[in-house]
């Protein structure tokens, strides 16, 4: 109640945020679902978190009725986590790409260019990368969990390593905590490297993935 009255009444203010924007064309959701992305994207980058960011905001950046979010998206998880999902798609893409690049005969050596790549990735986009590793997310259970965007980033790394030890490589360690090892490795090393008060010389990241494979795979 004390929403509505704020608001000069619940529905006057409902209908007038219904006004606000032309309803698309027969065909233009995709575009409307794209255009509440990248507000949902503008304002997560603030807030900073799942809990903090309102629904009702996203759809006054928009200029749309709140219900309307619900058409493209089931809830506020599945709406924040398509959000990452777009730079977990373009990071994969560079991983993948980087693998290419290298040579097929080496798995090491992709595996290292995969790595290389994620951190080139991080310090060329400082929002997207905090905006990706730092957004504070609500717990969901195991079984919705596994469609988590940055299901993409863990897979590559898990295939890198299997190609490693298919070329006679041991990973140290659990095997099945090896690609999540890497992560939070790189993910630690580039925050320290960003925030800490020395030049920027993205060769010490290099050396740090040359260092982290040394400690992970033997022979």
């Amino acid at each position: 109640m004390a929403e509505q009255k704020q608001n000069g009444g619940g529905t006057a203010g409902t209908a007038a945020e219904r006004t606000i924007r032309v309803r698309n064309p027969r065909g233009q959701g995709e575009r409307l679902r794209e255009e509440i992305l990248r507000a949902a994207g503008g304002l997560l980058e603030q807030v900073g978190s799942e809990d903090a960011l309102s629904l009702r905001a996203v759809a006054r950046e928009v200029g749309i009725a709140t219900p309307s979010i619900y058409r493209h998206f089931s809830d506020k998880t599945e709406l924040v986590w398509a959000v990452l999902a777009e730079h977990y798609e373009r990071l994969a893409g560079i991983m993948s790409e980087a693998d290419s690049s290298a040579p097929a005969d080496d798995p090491l050596a992709r595996l290292r260019s995969q790595l290389t790549a994620y951190c080139r990735f991080a310090i060329a986009n400082p929002a997207k990368y905090r905006l990706m590793s730092e957004t504070w997310q609500t717990p969901v259970d195991e079984e919705r969990l596994h469609g988590h965007p940055a299901g993409l980033l863990l897979r590559a790394l898990s295939r890198a390593l299997t190609a490693c030890e298919e070329a006679g490589w041991r990973v140290r360690g659990t095997r099945a905590d090896a690609p999540y090892m890497l992560w939070c490795a790189l993910h630690g090393r580039i925050t320290l490297w960003q925030v800490m008060p020395r030049r920027k010389d993205p060769a010490r990241l290099d050396r740090f993935v040359d260092e982290l494979l040394g400690l992970l795979l033997e022979r």
